[in-house]
């Protein structure tokens, strides 16, 4: 991870950062439009936020330290991110930890609430009234650190929040606005061959491994949780077909998800195979729903039910997701077909990863728009396009036979 000081890094860095700024440079317009960006930023946020923070009640001044997270996107994102919480944990044991999320309840599904852990309400971040506050999505940003109340409550993390900015310091362009530049932070990570929580464990100073899999916490997997789908000791299949519930699709199809006919004929042909087996299908308000489903939950779980009823799956299909990156902390095994993202970013290796076709990956190259429009025109991805029912079948068949028998 250290390598980032190297100088094949620091120019790749440097290229993107030209990137960015190259159709500024003879452009007033565009000049004009950075810099009211950040004077928006920095009035209307920051300062806006301050003072908001005045107005509502601050965490106690014990002899805790009180530490914010805004863990940004989707599930996946914060399941992600929940590997840089647990490895500060460890350094911090007593303190007590603040969870603000954009997916909503998204902390319900990756900690347990009790009075080291809890979950703040929807609204803005106000950051400022706590001890230590970070950021993390594709990166992780150091948003604010007391630091009389660090000296006196932790000290033994101050040379860690020293590193930390040492580290970042690089990255200043980028973390200054993370919100519009992330995904020029994602294409570095992907260029450098990092794996989806490598930037994070580095800009940290953590150095966690990327790949580990710390398990969610046992009331979260509970078998008891399945009693009210009547799935408590059932042999079931999990299904998902969707994004992220928290974009806006107008009806238009993901660009990630495989074709619905073709889930009809793998479903079709998993039954034939394993008629004691259920197919479960989860999904939230971007999820269609399938009248081949042998349960159909789609948008009538909670978040909290996830981890339960994924634990208690025999096999999870999914496209790419955040219900994927969930089973980092369960036993469950997914069979993932990838279309238009990086299964060597996004990929875990205890799951079966699937891409064929014609195309790279081309995430972040439209912006958000990348998850329903192909950066080439066609009407639907060209890699799930070449995927086929067969291959998929022969996937999740050996991963089910290997549980089963």
């Amino acid at each position: 991870m250290n390598s980032y000081s190297g100088d094949i890094p620091r120019l790749a860095l440097k290229t993107l950062q030209a990137f960015a700024q190259m159709y500024g440079r003879d452009c007033r317009v565009v000049r004009w439009a950075w810099a009211y960006r950040r004077l928006r930023n920095k009035i209307w946020w920051q300062w806006r936020r301050q003072a908001l923070a005045y107005l509502y009640p601050a965490p106690p001044r014990d002899g805790r330290l009180h530490v914010f997270w805004h863990l940004r996107g989707g599930l996946g994102d914060c399941a992600v991110a929940r590997l840089s919480v647990l490895a500060l944990r460890e350094k911090l044991p007593q303190a007590v930890f603040y969870y603000h999320t954009d997916s909503p309840r998204a902390a319900e599904a990756l900690f347990a609430a009790d009075d080291k852990n809890v979950f703040l309400p929807p609204g803005q971040p106000l950051y400022h009234r706590y001890d230590v506050a970070f950021e993390t999505c594709q990166s992780f940003k150091v948003l604010r650190v007391n630091s009389r109340r660090v000296q006196a409550v932790a000290p033994e993390l101050e040379p860690l929040l020293a590193e930390m900015a040492r580290r970042q310091e690089p990255f200043a362009f980028f973390l200054e606005d993370n919100y519009l530049l992330e995904d020029l932070l994602g294409y570095f990570a992907v260029q450098q061959g990092l794996p989806r929580a490598g930037l994070i464990s580095y800009l940290s100073a953590l150095d966690f491994d990327p790949l580990s899999a710390s398990a969610l916490p046992g009331e979260l997997t509970a078998p008891e949780r399945l009693q009210k789908w009547h799935l408590q000791g059932k042999k079931y299949i999990t299904l998902h077909d969707g994004i992220d519930a928290t974009f806006s699709l107008n009806g238009r199809r993901p660009l990630k998800c495989w074709p619905v006919e073709k889930w009809r004929a793998l479903a079709q042909q998993l039954k034939a195979k394993y008629p004691g087996v259920w197919l479960v299908q989860l999904g939230g308000r971007n999820s269609p729903k399938f009248d081949f489903a042998d349960v159909c939950l789609v948008g009538q779980t909670a978040v909290a039910d996830l981890p339960a009823l994924l634990q208690g799956s025999l096999l999870h299909i999914d496209a790419e997701s955040g219900l994927v990156q969930l089973t980092r902390g369960l036993d469950t095994r997914c069979v993932v077909l990838f279309g238009p993202t990086d299964p060597a970013f996004f990929g875990l290796a205890k799951n079966v990863n699937l891409k064929t076709g014609p195309c790279r990956h081309c995430m972040w190259l439209l912006g958000t728009a990348w998850h329903v429009q192909c950066a080439l025109g066609y009407p639907s991805c060209k890699n799930l396009d070449a995927l086929t029912v067969p291959a998929v079948a022969r996937a999740a068949e050996q991963a089910l036979d290997e549980k089963l028998k």
